[in-house]
């Protein structure tokens, strides 16, 4: 024996808590692996025969290697760029439960023991506490910290996670407009749904095939696995959103871990253990420090942590302390294993905690306090484990098996009950001051054009179902061609035309250049934009009376492929027909090329062309930090510096100054309405923010370009009129 794998509790948190601890550890001082802590009390177990999952053999590894799996998730959430590829150890998570709960299922499906009320009980009494003390807790802090926007998508997001399918909801709001994902309280709980999800779907599939398929298990379910994660590598190209947040495509990962329980897999060979396991963790590790957010995930990327966690468990066999690996060894250390055992809890209370921090601060964390924030949720962990997870395990836990189920129904209709408060009442506005509802308010304020006008396809675009810019009867002499923030500001384009007689045609898409050819793929699933913008070259080169054309965009989030405030994070580079972008400097050489191509094209058309330049960034969502700082009396100063906005644009400036030498446009420069003084962006007038979020500027932030649009208009006029 090893004394150094010895696991002495004498002073660990307790009396009750050291017995508990040298009871579940007792496998690690004997080198050999016994039967499931989870067994029957003292007095049945000379009755009862062990069912299937008591039969289970501990693994003390599996729960050290739960603590691989949280503790990267931690610090990669906790934003320490070390673990840039921390986010995998959900997928660890994913194949390790695979195989422990398949081993259960299979075990008593073949019994004839499996009873789908038992394994949701199970099921309950291992989810349940933590998560809805959880849900309890973030109930209770967000009215305090949240905007009423931001409660009333808490609330959707808290009635969806009572439901598992948490993961439905964030699929469907990552969408253009969508708020920053860090900003969701409950945002991890996707992984929660995931699973659970598959283990609605999973016990009757096994049963289906012990019945009607001779027992093959092993092939039917290498089907689906081989058919799941297709499904991962072509959606992670064509749908991400879709590859992250859905089961389809992260099936394969469950299933990886339900085949090692099905076969039975291990590697006999000693050296092979040796090796295997070794490998196992490198692959891991490679995912961790060498992923990033830029990679391509789930997909084919996926595989490495998948495999990496099923080579340890199959090279982690029982056997005598001599026979066992260097990895099963170190998994299996007391500090390791300790933190497998709370890393349930550790999952679920770290998030929230980080989050709701920097709601209260307005500000990302820095160092000291992300080490505090991060040490308080181990701390509550170990609470959470001891005092909520415990009482509740087991045939001996709190309330027999009809009472759990019943205490869990009640625990969902509570928690979908207060999401639908929140929900229903818009947030509860009227908690708020009036003077901070009405800057929190300005956060709707987006242009009702984007409703109007949304929803034609590419195909169906023509001249006549194509918007106007406003109500006039005026036939359309102008065109306006971007993306959303051509959209923001239409509201003002169209009253400088209504007052000048004048009407246009209102060619905007979200998220789309006004670059023809260029796409990005992670939000252009279906290659729309390419086809909207040829069409409207089609519709401009078919009406010469569309003599002046306005293009406005983003341009900066375009040349670039980062937004301002996240250049290392949430990368959305363009792609052509012929080339995908995979760093800044590509997608660089995409934008130029590409925007040059499309002026090229205009140039024939004879027209007046006229770019209106970036409007500047803020990197925060102004509306709900404004309303924030004036909710808790804390002065805000929201403005870029001129130095860092004119770094944001120096490419985007460099390359109109090149345009402007090559073809015959107008370039307007759009920042000294916003900037003074050294500073970008006044983001406030008569005491309301000029933008809707951290880059779209509010109607009355639209209105501070009259001036710049009256004179493009009115130099529209004259051009036409010479011509």
């Amino acid at each position: 024996m090893d004394d150094g794998l010895l696991f002495k509790t004498r002073r660990v948190a307790g009396t009750r808590l050291s017995r508990s601890l040298e009871y579940t550890l007792r496998p690690i001082q004997t080198g050999r692996c016994r039967h499931s802590p989870r067994a029957l009390n003292k007095n049945t177990r000379r009755q009862l025969p062990l069912t299937p999952q008591q039969n289970l053999k501990y693994r003390p590894d599996i729960d050290g290697l739960r603590a691989v799996a949280v503790l990267p998730v931690v610090f990669y959430h906790a934003g320490i760029e070390l673990f840039s590829g921390g986010f995998v150890g959900v997928d660890v998570f994913f194949v390790i439960s695979g195989y422990l709960i398949t081993s259960i299922i299979a075990g008593e499906i073949d019994a004839g023991g499996f009873r789908f009320r038992n394994f949701y009980e199970r099921r309950a009494r291992r989810l349940f506490p933590a998560l809805f003390t959880v849900l309890g807790f973030t109930c209770i802090a967000t009215p305090f910290l949240l905007m009423p926007e931001e409660l009333e998508d808490f609330g959707q997001s808290v009635a969806t996670t009572a439901l598992f399918t948490s993961n439905f909801l964030f699929f469907s709001e990552a969408g253009y407009f969508a708020g920053p994902a860090e900003a969701k309280p409950l945002l991890h709980t996707w992984s929660l749904a995931i699973e659970e999800q598959y283990y609605l779907l999973f016990p009757g599939l096994l049963i289906l095939i012990r019945e009607y398929a001779s027992r093959r298990y092993v092939g039917w379910i290498m089907a689906l696995f081989a058919a799941s994660l297709a499904i991962s590598i072509w959606s992670v190209a064509y749908a991400p959103d879709a590859a992250f947040y859905l089961l389809p495509s992260r099936t394969w990962e469950l299933l990886l871990g339900s085949l090692l329980a099905l076969t039975s897999f291990r590697i006999e060979h000693r050296w092979g253990r040796e090796l295997g396991s070794l490998a196992g963790i490198a692959l891991i590790a490679i995912a961790i420090f060498g992923f990033s957010s830029e990679t391509a995930f789930p997909g084919a990327a996926a595989l490495l942590p998948c495999v990496g966690t099923a080579l340890i468990i199959a090279c982690g066999a029982c056997g005598p302390q001599s026979e066992l690996t260097v990895v099963t060894r170190l998994l299996s250390l007391r500090a390791v294993v300790f933190c497998g055992l709370i890393s349930y809890s550790l999952y679920l209370w770290h998030w929230p905690i980080l989050v709701l921090a920097k709601h209260y601060l307005l500000r990302p964390l820095d160092a000291t306090e992300t080490a505090l924030l991060i040490a308080a949720a181990i701390g509550v962990s170990i609470l959470s484990w001891r005092f909520v997870e415990k009482p509740f395990r087991g045939r001996d836990g709190l309330f027999d098996g009809r009472g759990m189920l019943r205490f869990s129904l009640a625990l969902m209709i509570g928690a979908i009950a207060v999401g639908l408060v929140y929900d229903e009442t818009e947030g509860l506005p009227e908690r708020l001051p009036a003077e901070v509802a009405r800057i929190a308010d300005v956060a709707n304020d987006k242009p009702s054009e984007r409703r109007r006008c949304e929803g034609i396809a590419p195909e169906e675009i023509s001249y006549e179902r194509v918007c106007r810019v406003n109500e006039l009867d005026t036939p359309p002499s102008f065109a306006v061609w971007g993306d959303s923030h051509a959209m923001a500001v239409m509201p003002t384009i169209g009253e400088v035309a209504a007052a000048a007689g004048r009407n246009g045609l209102n060619f905007t898409s979200n998220g789309c250049a006004p670059i023809l050819n260029v796409s990005r793929p992670v939000r252009d699933l279906r290659g729309e934009c390419p086809a909207f913008n040829g069409k409207v070259l089609s519709i401009l080169r078919e009406h010469p009376e569309l003599e002046t054309i306005v293009i406005v965009a983003r341009w900066a989030r375009h040349g670039e492929g980062t937004p301002y405030g996240e250049e290392s994070r949430s990368a959305l580079f363009l792609a052509t027909a012929d080339a995908l972008a995979e760093t800044v400097e590509e997608n660089r050489i995409i934008y130029r090329r590409e925007l040059f191509n499309t002026l090229e094209q205009l140039m024939p058309l004879n027209r007046n062309i006229v770019i209106v330049g970036p409007i500047p960034e803020m990197g925060v969502d102004v509306p709900i930090v404004l309303a924030k700082a004036t909710w808790r009396e804390q002065p805000k100063d929201l403005s870029v510096s001129i130095d860092a906005y004119l770094a944001r644009q120096a490419f985007v400036n460099d390359t109109f100054e090149q345009a402007a030498d090559r073809f015959n446009i107008h370039y307007h420069d759009p920042s000294p309405y916003f900037c003074q003084d050294n500073r970008c962006a006044d983001v406030t007038q008569d005491g309301l923010p000029l933008y809707f979020d951290n880059n779209h500027v509010a109607s009355r932030g639209a209105q501070r370009l009259t001036p710049l649009f009256e004179r493009i208009l009115s130099e529209a006029t004259r051009s036409e009129a010479i011509r």
